[in-house]
């Protein structure tokens, strides 16, 4: 039964899937293996292209490593994606992400991240960050985080800004069958000086795991910006369908 279920939402997820591509963002709470210990890795990404007068490749492979002991759980992601236009290349973005946490006996926990990315797609040329905060295990299926974080943002111009945000997120899994679940979450970072200064980010994501090591994600993804570097937009939203296996 599992098996004609597995079979069915493939085909399903082909058949609505548009062929959009979107550079999203990594879902840190989704993809770390919370509460195991030992090393895991998984890699995962997404194709899209067109075809007409002018050949359009997009593509996306992330890969995330994670190394849990009794006390202390590191989590290492990396992205790159690239857009191709009649074979030459348009554009690139990459992004690197490290995350300690830092276990106690009693909730919550205190996580240590750092962060660097290169983006043209979302218009700056590069984004550092640096932050600490508390790590909150709601329930079950419930996670929420709570800190501050050191952004330097510069732009295509070359402008630079260095901002101290409030970094806030929530996550929730629910489950829908025995192999579907829905992954929501939120994401909140205003600017300590000024709370008109702010980046917000939902993520919404159906999960179908065909088997114990492979998964096909459909996700959609809306980020704002209410100050975004020059020449970019405030708000982009993205869709995308993620094929992801994980080793062990």
């Amino acid at each position: 039964m599992l098996l004609k279920l597995n079979k069915f939402w493939l085909l399903f997820i082909f058949l609505i899937t548009p062929i959009i591509f979107s550079e999203s963002i990594v879902n840190i709470e989704d993809l770390r293996r919370d509460g195991e210990e030992g090393f895991f890795a998984n890699l995962s990404g997404s194709y899209s292209f067109s075809r007409g007068n002018r050949n359009r490749d997009s593509f996306s492979i992330q890969t995330s490593l994670d190394y849990n002991k009794n006390d202390l759980e590191t989590f290492f992601v990396f992205k790159r994606a690239q857009k191709k236009i009649n074979n030459n290349n348009y554009d690139s973005a990459t992004l690197s992400h490290l995350r300690l946490n830092f276990l106690f006996e009693e909730n919550p926990s205190l996580e240590v991240f750092l962060q660097y990315s290169k983006n043209p797609f979302r218009k700056f040329n590069k984004r550092e960050l640096f932050g600490l905060g508390s790590r909150f295990v709601v329930k079950d299926n419930l996670r929420a985080g709570l800190g501050i974080m050191h952004e330097d943002e510069e732009d295509l111009l070359l402008l630079s800004e260095n901002t101290l945000r409030i970094s806030s997120y929530v996550h929730n899994e629910f489950i829908i069958a025995e192999n579907i679940s829905f992954d929501l979450s939120a994401f909140f970072q205003p600017a300590l000086d000024s709370f008109s200064d702010y980046k917000a980010t939902i993520i919404g994501q159906f999960d179908f795991q065909v088997n114990d090591g492979f998964k096909i994600s459909l996700q959609y993804n809306t980020f704002y910006d209410s100050r975004p570097p020059s020449t970019a937009v405030k708000k982009e939203e993205g869709l995308a369908t993620v094929f992801s296996y994980n080793f062990n």
